[in-house]
């Protein structure tokens, strides 16, 4: 017994050692997906940001890279410019999460790079987004902005219907305050235990080559369940035999899908979002009633996932127009725009293969009506 174990030490000692003088640099080691994202970080105010001034590459969906770029505001831009408080140009906010952000595509294929093209002469595009952002976070975000100073004469708020369901996981403290993460005095046995493991797994993933390719062969494995499984699905809700249902039938299941999407127009997932509906609905309120007090033209927009082309939607939309209503909010309803006879195909021409984020020509879509609705 203690033969082998020395054995397993050897093993591991030389591994660790070939793992990190020569293999660490090279392009067999890198993995985008296991890398630590250093660039986004955590926000004691509110909760979670880009760093500011980095200009790095991220893959999007294991298959697109983009470039990230950040002025000194940390919001994504062309360039690592210095934002002043104060320009000659009149300023347009971006106020949303990761659509607004620009999933899977360098600036200028963006909302925000598309506005700067054309507006850019006489607007300054200043684009706050982050993927992940919800209502609250979009309140805390734009009234510490505003408080430092920063003046703005419009803002854009894209309303995601997932933003619901993140707000459910968005917790705020007796003083009004996002709680960005919980104190490691106030984390449970089991939870502790949990991290624990997990970091010592990312060690020996991260240090060791054995390891690494027992991750890699994992993910693999993973992935080729949850495409047979997906496949299945498809099958199923096509009537298609397995065999004949093809790739994009598989694909075209995943992207409309999504169980996030389901609360729009399905009695029982609404029930289960209704909490953070009511956040939602509560710092809207705030950040429109922030924006007026500072003299901000700011309108609420909102627009489908590939789910709400398919399936429709009878709660988010009428909710938020009426929302509007109430509250004398410039309101901007694009699910018109995302409406096609032919579904599927139209699905495939305005959204990221496999995903639900707007590719080059959804995105564009989105800018056309939002040059024809604004008056800039």
């Amino acid at each position: 017994m203690k033969v082998y174990f020395k054995i397993v030490v050897i093993v591991l000692f030389v591994d660790f050692f070939a793992s990190n003088l020569f293999l660490k640099d090279t392009q067999f080691w890198k993995n985008d997906k296991w890398e630590k994202k250093y660039h986004r970080i955590k926000s004691d105010i509110y909760h979670h940001d880009l760093k500011a001034n980095i200009d790095v590459y991220e893959t999007w969906g294991g298959k697109l890279e983009r470039k990230i770029i950040t002025n000194s505001l940390g919001f994504r831009d062309n360039a690592k410019n210095q934002i002043n408080k104060v320009t000659k140009k009149k300023r347009i906010l971006l106020i949303g999460d990761s659509f607004i952000e620009g999933s899977g595509y360098n600036y200028e294929f963006t909302l925000a790079g598309l506005l700067s093209n054309k507006l850019g002469e006489d607007y300054q595009i200043l684009n706050s987004a982050v993927e992940s952002y919800s209502p609250s976070i979009y309140f805390k975000k734009t009234q510490y902005f505003i408080d430092k100073g920063f003046k703005f004469d419009k803002a854009l708020i894209f309303l995601d219907l997932s933003d619901i369901y993140d707000e459910l996981l968005i917790k705020i403290d007796n003083s009004d305050n996002i709680i960005s993460s919980i104190e490691k005095s106030e984390q449970t046995l089991i939870r502790k235990f949990k991290n624990k493991i997990y970091s010592i797994g990312w060690f020996m993933r991260d240090n060791l080559i054995s390891f690494r390719f027992f991750y890699l062969v994992s993910d693999k494995t993973e992935e080729i369940k949850n495409y047979v499984k997906l496949k299945s699905k498809a099958a199923k809700l096509l009537n298609k035999n397995f065999l004949k249902t093809t790739r994009d039938d598989a694909i075209f299941y995943r992207m409309t899908h999504i169980d996030r999407g389901f609360w729009t127009f399905d009695n029982e997932k609404f029930e289960e979002v209704k909490k953070g509906l009511k956040q939602a609905d509560e710092y809207l309120i705030k950040l429109f009633n922030l924006l007026k007090q500072n003299e901000i033209e700011a309108y609420l927009i909102i627009y489908p996932w590939p789910t709400q082309i398919l399936y429709g939607d009878n709660k988010h939309a009428p909710y938020w127009e009426n929302f509007s209503k109430v509250n004398n909010i410039n309101f901007i309803n694009l699910y018109n725009t995302f409406q096609s006879e032919r579904k599927r195909d139209f699905i495939f021409e305005n959204f990221i293969y496999g995903d639900i984020h707007w590719n080059k020509q959804g995105t564009l879509k989105i800018f056309n009506e939002i040059i024809n609705r604004i008056n800039f």
